[in-house]
């Protein structure tokens, strides 16, 4: 019984690493280049590499029936979850006041009265 909690809560980590390695991707694609610099922060080029490296290294990390490895808890791995821990709780914070992704109709009339 205690194998089979193991295994699921391996499972749950490691997806959940892969799902925030991938949030932070698109979040980071959608930021302006321009923000990243006026927040002082390494470029949007770099920041797109570092969680792309994290999204496949998560990838490859999830349990057998998606990905190839054992969890999200070798060296590679916790790297990966690193470094979508500190775009999220140092970099997105910082960026998105200089510049946050493209509204979507805030601004725009939705043609009612």
């Amino acid at each position: 019984m205690f194998g089979t909690l193991q295994n699921l809560i391996v499972f749950a980590l490691s997806t959940a690493a892969f799902i925030g390695a991938i949030w932070g991707l698109i979040d980071a694609s959608r930021r302006a280049d321009s923000a990243f610099q006026a927040a002082g922060k390494q470029s949007k080029m770099i920041w797109l590499i570092i969680l792309g490296a994290a999204t496949i290294v998560s990838f490859l990390a999830l349990p057998w029936p998606l990905g190839t490895g054992g969890g999200i808890g070798g060296i590679l791995g916790i790297a990966a979850v690193v470094a979508v821990m500190v775009y999220f709780v140092d970099v997105r914070p910082k960026v998105s006041q200089f510049g946050g992704p493209p509204s979507r109709g805030r601004n725009q009339s939705s043609g009612g009265w």
